[in-house]
């Protein structure tokens, strides 16, 4: 579960005519992930089996149907399997009913479909024709005379006079500029047209018509009949695809498994009597892909394990199903190498808890429960599904801390505390009823921001862990020390350094507290005395979480010297500085606490003026209600967002860069998962 499936690298060598037997007992073992060949003097890259081309021609017109027919395989659940050999005695004959009812009408639907933009662009040349009011028959047809006909941006007769005044101009407004008709003498048609063309001049082609105003009716009404056709034919091309829509996607995947049977020699290298695949396996399915190979091709065909120095396998990532979920979110940082951690079981722990210690209200957690619930009945392919029930775990953490802070859409819930009792110790929401907003403890706001930082503190060492981990397995327990090792001890004393400095700020508030209480009440002296014990030193600034930070810090410096020196000369020092940069890490989970801090304040805007508006009562009352609804609606559409940017944030960003580096590679097996084919 931490770590990929264990693979071996096999080959399978075999005789050249025993290619497409070996292809079709590959296919059908769904375990070899075959590597990209390297060519030399012996062995070149293979050619296709012989049915490659037909199967590849059938492929692409049943693909063309598909795409006019808008067929979403993901949402189409088969009522039944096919065989393939039903499949393949079908093909030749369906192929040729689905040209007949499907292609025809398609190529039906194309030739009425440009016949429409040839009609949107004559009428989209007639429309400035109608502005100019002028029967085409006068616009053209003269021996002596040019006519200019077209669209201009500025009124053009002024220029037009100063060429010649033996002239006719019609101008009209049209869409922000102007049509014109503009007649003159042949002899000086072509200064005219210079003048024009300053002008931006777009000639309109003037159309043999007695009457614009008919010819656009006529053309609307052809258009109409034309857009009335194309509908039916639609209609109908819908009830073939409903009734064929199972089979058409049967076709395709006996077909899409055919032509990667028949390319798989495009993968392979070959000598003129032998061929040679190289690929991974995982380690228990070894024993079945051999054996399904060699009985195939009765011994010929041999699957052997590769002792090789280049073992560089693919990641194949081996998750329990709810974990499964989250390798969306890990691959989408990077696919952990074949030697790596793979960091998924962690993500599945730790985003559904930040997510639901950011948004923690019961009505808001109970709300992303129903969409995600919801959304899964609508979208049904694999990432879909994958990431909404990831949103349906974070729902279930977020109706949790809900619970455990006492919130109900900002409304405070089962009385001063909440059913687990710790809402003494983190007050930071409005109390119900009160009519004003509670005031925030600050000590408890400081605890609250201490335990988010001891969560980041504790997140970052553990990133240092398994970052310690990887490099041991790869290089070794010194490297692994110095590399990894060396900021283990240097967050190690920050946080004892942290937890010091927060000791004596309790202390002193204490002592302080004690003080006051002393000097103005004298019974108070009678009252416990300080909670915290006081350690020798402390008046100096010195406690024991001091003294233990120490040591780590200065074994920290020391590995921190050894490393880097050797490795940089002597520069290698200044990364010391990078100490700082994971304490700015460790702020950053304070967002944790901001973020709910944030989320509530907007929820307590809402119930409270909403509550304001319906207290006077009338018609107020809808108006406060809507209010209430529109700031909650925001807050949740933020509470969705804001906690899942900044929890992969908090993964990203704090947590994986101490230790995964990503850069592997998918596991993807020669062969297919079938969807509307049996397995035979």
């Amino acid at each position: 579960m931490l770590k990929p499936v264990k693979m071996v690298k096999v080959s399978v060598v075999g005789p050249k005519e025993y290619l497409a037997t070996t292809s079709e007992a590959l296919h059908r073992a769904f375990a070899l992930h075959i590597e990209d060949p390297v060519e030399d003097e012996y062995f070149k890259l293979g050619e296709p089996l012989e049915k490659a081309s037909t199967t590849s021609k059938y492929l692409v017109l049943l693909r063309s149907y598909i795409s006019h027919l808008k067929i979403d395989p993901s949402k189409i659940f088969p009522s039944r399997k096919y065989r393939a050999s039903e499949i393949e005695s079908q093909i030749q004959q369906k192929l040729d009913e689905f040209q007949q009812e499907i292609g025809t009408r398609i190529d039906k639907i194309k030739t009425l479909s440009d016949r429409l933009k040839s009609i949107d662009e004559e009428l989209k040349a007639l429309e400035p024709l109608k502005v100019l009011g002028i029967p085409p028959k006068l616009l053209k047809g003269y021996k002596y005379l040019r006519c200019f006909v077209g669209i201009v941006r500025d009124n053009p007769e002024e220029k037009i006079r100063e060429i010649t005044s033996d002239y006719e101009i019609f101008i009209k407004e049209y869409e922000k500029e102007y049509v014109v008709a503009v007649f003159v003498r042949k002899n000086v048609e072509e200064k005219v047209y210079a003048v024009l063309q300053e002008l931006s001049f777009r000639e309109i082609s003037v159309p043999d018509v007695e009457n614009i105003e008919d010819r656009i009716k006529e053309l609307f009404d052809e258009k109409a009949r034309i857009q009335d056709e194309i509908e039916k034919i639609e209609k109908e091309l819908e009830e073939i695809k409903e009734k064929e829509v199972e089979f058409m996607l049967a076709m395709e995947e006996y077909l899409s498994i055919e032509l990667e049977k028949a390319e798989l020699p495009l993968r392979t290298l070959v000598s003129k009597y032998a061929f040679m695949i190289v690929g991974y396996v995982p380690a228990k399915e070894f024993d079945k892909l051999k054996k399904e190979v060699e009985t195939s091709t009765g011994g010929k065909v041999i699957v052997e394990q590769v002792e090789d120095k280049e073992f560089n396998p693919p990641t194949m990532l081996k998750n329990p199903a709810g974990v499964r979920n989250f390798e969306l979110l890990t691959t989408t940082f990077g696919v952990p190498k074949y030697h790596e951690i793979d960091p998924t079981l962690f993500m599945s722990i730790m985003f559904p808890i930040f997510f639901g210690m950011m948004l923690g209200d019961v009505g808001y957690g109970l709300a992303v429960l129903a969409l995600a619930v919801f959304l899964k009945s609508i979208y049904k392919t694999e990432g879909w599904q994958r990431l909404l029930n990831i949103l349906i775990y974070s729902g279930i953490s977020t109706v949790i801390f809900g619970l455990i802070y006492g919130e109900f859409f900002g409304a405070e819930i089962f009385g001063p505390e909440s059913i687990f009792g710790l809402k003494n110790i983190m007050p930071l929401f409005p109390r119900a009823g009160s009519g004003e907003m509670a005031e925030i403890a600050a000590y408890d706001v400081k605890f609250l921001l201490l335990i988010t930082l001891f969560i980041g503190l504790a997140v970052i060492i553990f990133g240092f862990v398994l970052g310690f981990i990887n490099v041991y397995k790869e290089h070794g327990f010194k490297e692994a020390l110095l590399e990894k090792g060396t900021w283990i001890f240097g967050m190690l004393g920050l946080g004892f350094a942290i937890v010091g400095f927060t000791y004596n700020l309790g202390v002193y508030h204490q002592i302080a507290y004690y003080t006051f209480h002393m000097n103005v009440n004298p019974h108070f002296a009678k009252q416990p005395s300080l909670p915290l014990p006081i350690t020798p030193g402390w008046q100096n600034g010195v406690n024991i979480f001091y003294i233990v930070a120490l040591p780590l810090v200065v074994v920290w410096l020391i590995m921190l010297l050894m490393h880097e020196i050797p490795k940089m000369g002597g520069i290698g020092a200044v990364m010391g500085l990078e100490l700082l940069t994971y304490f700015g890490q460790v702020l950053s989970f304070a967002r944790i606490l901001a973020i709910g801090l944030s989320s509530v304040y907007i929820a307590f805007v809402a119930n409270f003026m909403g509550g304001l508006i319906m207290k006077k009562g009338g018609a107020l009352i809808i108006a406060g209600i809507l209010v209430m609804l529109i700031f909650h609606g925001i807050n949740y559409l933020l509470g969705i967002l804001d906690p899942g940017l900044q929890s992969l944030r908090l993964h990203y960003v704090e947590f994986f860069t101490k230790f995964f580096e990503g850069g592997g590679r998918i596991f993807k097996p020669f062969g297919r998962v079938k969807r509307f084919l049996e397995d035979e």
